[in-house]
């Protein structure tokens, strides 16, 4: 079992700490005068656009999904709060140090609603305010004269506490069928598409049926302000603006086409674009102002068929235009029906990469004011190394090449000098010194210190339920969701801790 301890670690530039104990005064007020607390309260973090350098602060475990195991929750990071989200809910915990919040996926506690699967968080705008989007796949058992279901659960959240904005549920049991619903097999999503600014999210949901589902993958398109939502046939959902969905549209892998549906009706508006592809998948890249797509044509080669090669092609696709813009990869052979995947940075660049085992690694970089290319390089481009890439944030690419943190100038392409972290000031929360000599600082609890800390009772709203305070990793790895405050990613579990999933790992901007 995973010990819950709560440890201070550093390192050089990604460091650990740990927040102090709460002072409570007795005095009464006088005079009439307003009581006030003399609990200290934690300094606002300071923010880096974009940040070069991370302090871990905290690490929650989280506790494996109930049959489930092999699922892993997706990260993000919404402004001050690292927000993890799995089959039983979302999870958030700030870099500031308060206490970790979590919002359920179902309150049942009598199996009739069974969660299979959830989406990485999406940060967007409610209002002008930042929301966290998330969506779960959930089956709905059916008794007496109900019949069982599937429905697509969406949700915004407030990244300060948890609490739900919003909420919209899509009935998707007409297209995906009986057949599919009676399978007993879990189901789950595909491709998640939103609007940043305006709160829309898109899914794909897949049928698992062996029997066969009516519509094969169906996209679901919720809206946050009507709190409603339509389900798309044959459509694999590639991005969203402007009140249209940019989608891949086809009843096979192999011969899908580019189609633009209204989001609100979910009516197709063009159709049949980009024939002639062997396969065109979406890429990600969510809250990008265009859509990108990758796919395939095949090549004759000199001989027989079966000698040519399948040449890969970029597609940037404008949702309030129509405009496509094609960019040929630079892998001169590609696996059949391989792909890339996206990250934009939620201002104006997207940059992708080869999926893993691609035969070439590439690394490509977008402007997505036009969606035309900037850079882009392969793994046989002379003193290059392509990197893997974790998350793309203001410009700043934040990868890894050869297990070590690496960052990238995203309109570039080039390398990015790691500045040596300034001292965070003492008698804060999380405080520590950076040691010129890379040596591990000491802070006031001892590494390894097995104690319980008297604050980690269970998140606020959820009694007995949720994540556990863990030891903040020595030697922090590429966040996976990056903000001006901070960072966050998943450490997984080693093999012998059976009882979770891994620990949401947080991480303070701290250059």
């Amino acid at each position: 079992m995973l010990r819950q301890v709560f440890a201070a670690t550093a390192a050089v530039t990604l460091l650990a700490g740990c927040s102090g104990g709460d002072d409570k005064s007795n005095d009464s007020p006088k005079d009439g005068a307003v009581q006030t607390s003399s609990t200290p309260t934690p300094p606002a973090p300071t923010a880096y656009d974009p940040p070069k350098a991370f302090q871990a602060v905290a690490a929650s475990a989280l506790p494996e999904e109930k049959g489930r195991s092999s699922f892993k929750p997706q990260v993000a990071m919404a402004g001050t709060t690292a927000v993890a989200n799995s089959l039983s809910g979302a999870v958030g915990q700030s870099v500031t140090g308060e206490k970790p919040w979590q919002t359920l996926s179902t309150e049942t506690t009598d199996d009739s609603v069974v969660t299979n699967d959830a989406t990485q968080p999406a940060v967007v705008q409610l209002d002008g305010k930042s929301a966290v989007a998330v969506v779960y796949y959930q089956r709905i058992k059916g008794g007496g004269t109900a019949k069982p279901s599937v429905q697509a659960l969406f949700r915004w959240l407030d990244p300060a506490d948890g609490k739900p904005i919003s909420e919209a549920m899509v009935d998707v049991t007409p297209l995906l069928g009986d057949n599919e619903v009676n399978s007993g097999l879990p189901g789950g999503f595909t491709d998640l598409a939103v609007d940043a600014s305006t709160g829309q999210v898109a899914v794909g949901v897949a049928p698992t049926s062996l029997i066969g589902a009516k519509s094969g993958v169906i996209t679901v398109i919720a809206d946050p302000g009507t709190k409603k939502g339509v389900a798309v046939p044959f459509m694999k959902p590639a991005g969203l603006g402007k009140g249209v969905l940019v989608g891949a549209q086809g009843k096979e892998n192999t011969r899908r086409t580019l189609a633009f549906v209204d989001a609100a009706t979910g009516k197709v508006t063009k159709s049949g674009l980009l024939p002639g592809l062997e396969g065109l998948e979406p890429t990600g890249a969510l809250g990008s102002k265009y859509a990108y797509l990758y796919g395939q044509k095949y090549t004759e080669g000199i001989g027989s068929y079966g000698t040519g090669d399948y040449v890969g092609n970029l597609y940037a696709v404008d949702p309030a235009t129509g405009q496509v813009v094609q960019t040929k990869t630079a892998v001169k052979k590609t696996r059949y029906l391989f792909g890339y995947t996206c990250h934009a940075d939620a201002q104006k660049t997207v940059v992708c990469s080869t999926d893993p085992g691609a035969t070439e690694d590439e690394i490509v970089g977008f402007d997505d004011t036009t969606g035309k290319k900037l850079w882009g390089y392969t793994a046989t481009s002379p003193g290059r190394v392509v990197p893997t890439v974790s998350a793309v944030f203001h410009g700043m690419v934040y990868a890894t090449v050869q297990q070590k943190p690496v960052l990238v100038n995203a309109l570039t392409g080039q390398d990015v000098p790691v500045p040596t972290p300034t001292a965070t000031p003492t008698g804060t929360p999380g405080a520590s010194t950076t040691p010129t000599d890379g040596s591990m600082p000491t802070d006031d609890i001892t590494p390894g210190d097995t104690s319980t800390p008297s604050d980690s009772s269970s998140p606020s709203g959820t009694p007995g339920v949720g994540p556990v305070p863990t030891t903040p990793d020595f030697e922090p790895l590429s966040p996976v969701g990056v903000s001006e405050y901070g960072g966050a990613y998943l450490r997984e579990a080693d093999v012998s801790e059976d009882d979770v999933v891994g620990s949401l790992q947080i991480l303070k901007a701290i250059g």
